[in-house]
């Protein structure tokens, strides 16, 4: 039922409403019809339901003429039907006698002055506007009504006035005014202008739910902006474990092989010290790679903060581990000396494993691309941070300028391994330059902030 209701449009719903509410009050009336619920003139009771019907069914599509009309008409239609002023001028088709009441008959009869105030503020007109209109007209009614009686009087024969109780109605205004009640003239002001306020209230409340929504999907969509940025930086710290762990073995086993295959014929003992070396190489090359694969296949989702360097879930080597990348090296022939820390230290952050990949990849450009028989690593820790510095004797000579925006543009070969050391350095807030070295090919050097 519910969602059948909200799939109507506004104006529907609102004549729907209306339909409901106009057989309620016209089958309530004529229930009462017989009964001491009965007004004295039942026609002010009809008037009433017109408009309160009216009112339910306009108000909130065009709620400043539904407030325009019902505050001028409901009371001068009102006092017309209530006094016999509507028979003074020949409009016979309420039936009621000539003269009724001087006074309201009933506090019901406000309700459609109620549901106009707070149907039009909650529609958005000012408060102030529906306060004047709404209260206004109650204080028209009120006060017309014995103005519009004593017009009446002074036109009609006393002896066609139904009943003792009208012939005895005064002709004086000061009479007349005895008919108002003072204090529900008081608490019906009251009750109108605590109906336009909370037709207000309702509005804002409306208006902040609105904006609360449009905030929660603004931030439903910010979190799916963010879910896309943490998955690419993910893939990115895949791509690149899986590149200095891979690179980095594979690199070392296939230079080897192909230096015991420029000696197999004439040393066939040095093939197969190779091959011994390869296959311990490339169990220690599997391990690893099952070790990284593991750890992203259990990984739990990245922590606030975590900057996708390889921190936090990602394996991180030790200090053994760093001594034997330059021990690959010197199996193929490259002589690397290595100023590591202390032992004891141990590598649990994510600088760390930054480092650790940063020299990885350096040594792997050194034997893949350099040309080298040299390189010397020097790891340099203190308390405004670690500073890293690879250098080699490559033939190659001194780097380009301006080397790591010229990688940048590289698809293959040793750009991405400078442009990834970088991304790494600055992941974690570092920094990396690529320079000429003091022993005569390049210097790859990072600083990296200390750990908090």
């Amino acid at each position: 039922m519910t969602g059948v209701w909200r799939r109507l449009s506004q104006g529907q719903q609102d004549v729907l409403l209306a339909v409901v509410v106009g057989l309620v009050w016209f089958v309530a009336l004529n229930l009462i019809n017989d009964t001491w619920l009965r007004p004295h003139n039942p026609a002010v009771s009809v008037v009433t339901g017109v408009f309160l019907v009216g009112t339910v069914a306009f108000a909130r599509r065009i709620p400043r003429t539904t407030l325009l009309t019902v505050s001028v008409l409901y009371p001068f239609l009102y006092a017309a039907a209530g006094t016999g002023l509507a028979a003074q001028l020949g409009l016979t088709i309420f039936g009621q006698p000539e003269i009724s009441n001087a006074a309201l008959q009933s506090e019901i009869h406000l309700v459609p002055l109620l549901v106009v105030g707070y149907l039009a503020a909650s529609a958005g007109v000012r408060r102030f506007t529906c306060l004047f209109f709404t209260m206004g007209s109650l204080a028209g009614l009120m006060i017309g009504l014995p103005i519009v009686v004593a017009f009446v009087i002074s036109h009609v024969n006393r002896d066609v006035l139904h009943g003792p109780r009208y012939k005895a109605l005064p002709r004086d205004f000061g009479s007349l005014y005895s008919y108002i009640d003072v204090s529900l003239f008081v608490f019906a002001e009251a009750l109108i202008c605590g109906m336009v306020l909370l037709g207000a209230d309702a509005r804002r409340r409306r208006k902040s739910l609105a904006l609360l929504e449009q905030r929660n999907a603004e931030l439903v969509r910010l979190r799916a902006v963010e879910a896309e940025r943490a998955a690419v930086a993910e893939r990115t710290r895949i791509a690149r474990d899986l590149h200095d762990v891979i690179s980095h073995h594979v690199s070392a086993v296939v230079i080897r092989a192909q230096a015991a295959d420029r000696v197999a014929d004439q040393r066939p003992e040095v093939l197969r010290e190779a091959i011994r070396w390869i296959i311990a190489s490339g169990k220690e090359a599997l391990t690893a790679m099952r070790e990284t694969v593991r750890v992203l296949n259990t990984a739990s989702p990245q922590v606030e903060g975590d900057t996708g360097s390889g921190g936090g879930t990602a394996p991180v080597p030790d200090l053994a581990d760093v001594a034997r990348m330059g021990e690959r090296l010197k199996a193929v022939g490259i002589d690397v000396t290595m100023d590591l820390p202390p032992r004891q230290r141990q590598l649990t952050s994510a600088t760390d494993l930054t480092a650790v990949r940063i020299i990885q990849e350096a040594l792997t450009n050194v034997m893949v691309h350099a040309k080298a028989s040299a390189a010397r690593v020097t790891w340099q820790s203190g308390p405004q941070g670690d500073l890293l510095t690879i250098d080699d004797n490559g033939n190659g000579g001194p780097p380009p300028v301006n080397v790591l925006e010229t990688a940048r543009r590289k698809e293959s070969g040793r750009g991405n391994g400078l442009i990834g050391m970088r991304e790494r350095a600055t992941a974690v807030g570092g920094t990396l330059a690529v320079a000429a070295g003091p022993l005569g090919g390049w210097r790859v050097q990072a600083w990296l902030p200390p750990q908090n």
